[in-house]
């Protein structure tokens, strides 16, 4: 730390920085190449139980998916909270395109409100 800015330390800022160097190594290890080959056979697998559904079964499956996650997104969820609408918190963590799809939704739930919102400002402001 130094006097100019007690918040920086000079000692840490000269150490080499080793982050890239140890990212590399993760990624080009024998493990990681693992887990991304589980991972690829879970989605497979998954995919595969979907596509073996009745026509019936999946317009359920898809509706009841869409249903759940739009009315939590709605409300203003957490990822979270949307693993726990879906029955699936806390092993949901493990389902990488989840956060994907929560974003956007929280996202797109997020902009209706800021628009409802400032239109009720406006009519407030209007009145």
């Amino acid at each position: 730390m130094n006097e100019e800015n007690p918040v920086v330390n000079q000692e840490e800022l000269n150490k080499p920085n080793n982050l890239g160097k140890v990212l590399q190594e993760w990624w080009d290890s024998d493990t990681y190449k693992e887990l991304q080959k589980s991972h690829q056979e879970s989605l497979e697998k998954a995919v595969g139980k979907y596509f073996m559904l009745s026509e019936s079964d999946k317009m359920d499956m898809v509706q009841a998916i869409c249903y759940i996650m739009c009315k939590a997104e709605q409300e203003g969820t957490s990822h979270r909270g949307l693993q726990d609408a879906l029955g699936i918190y806390p092993a949901g963590f493990w389902i990488s395109e989840l956060m994907t799809v929560h974003n956007s939704l929280w996202n797109y739930y997020h902009d209706q409100k800021k628009e409802k919102d400032l239109q009720d400002d406006l009519e407030d402001f209007i009145k």
